[in-house]
């Protein structure tokens, strides 16, 4: 299945049709999981999301790495990447984590190799009191429809700025809007290298992959700056 052809539009029934013809297993599951266990239908980017975390599991590896989603939501994409070996901590706002923690842990539960923590974020307070850089590694940060038009994006960038250390990766799935989508990329390429990994024009999706500006890069024996 080629997810660019697909219409452009948000969850229906003939999106998770078309899922079923393909050979992403977590994905089929989620259609039933979600329709049966889970409060609330996550946004498109997040399926994007996981079915590139599926269908890359090669490329991208998550079995033992530490890996954080922003703005969890409804939980898809920290429950896919628990079922595919990461020791996730799902995070959101702390009036989501009822739902959220709920989700979580119907379709996780005796199912994964790392039971999911979910945890209270809110973009941009308390970050190093609550993820000390110290004690606080992420290999990977996984972040679905956190850029939108809503006032928190300097916040947002703080939180992204915290988080990522030289050698954590960002898998982003952001979905164009606005005008203020397009800045907030432009003040994230200050501080990160950033690289379109997938595209989806008819959703007007892009999945993104981020590491810090002026990490050090080992190529064979040499270090590089």
């Amino acid at each position: 299945m080629n997810i660019a052809h697909l219409k452009r539009h948000e969850i229906t029934k003939e999106f998770f049709c078309m899922l079923l013809n393909d050979n992403a297993f977590l994905v089929k599951c989620f259609i039933h999981l979600f329709i049966q266990y889970v409060h609330g239908f996550p946004p498109l980017q997040a399926l994007v999301l996981c079915y590139f975390l599926e269908t890359n599991s090669k490329q991208y590896n998550l079995v033992d790495k530490n890996v954080i989603e922003i703005g969890a939501g409804t939980g898809l994409v920290s429950i896919v990447a628990s079922l595919l070996g990461a020791l996730v901590t799902a995070t959101d706002l702390p009036e989501l984590l009822g739902n959220l923690q709920h989700n979580v842990l119907q379709n996780t539960k005796l199912k994964c190799k790392h039971q999911p923590r979910v945890k209270e974020l809110s973009w941009g307070i308390d970050l190093e009191k609550n993820f000390p850089r110290s004690s606080c590694h992420f290999d990977y940060i996984l972040a679905a429809d956190v850029v939108y038009h809503h006032p928190f994006l300097d916040e947002l960038l703080l939180t992204f700025d915290h988080l990522c250390q030289n050698d954590t990766v960002i898998l982003w799935a952001m979905k164009f809007r606005l005008e203020k989508e397009n800045q907030f990329v432009d003040r994230f390429q200050t501080l990160f290298d950033l690289e379109v990994i997938s595209d989806f024009p008819s959703l007007n999706i892009t999945l993104y992959k981020a590491m810090r500006k002026g990490r050090m890069k080992v190529t064979s024996s040499k270090v590089i700056v």
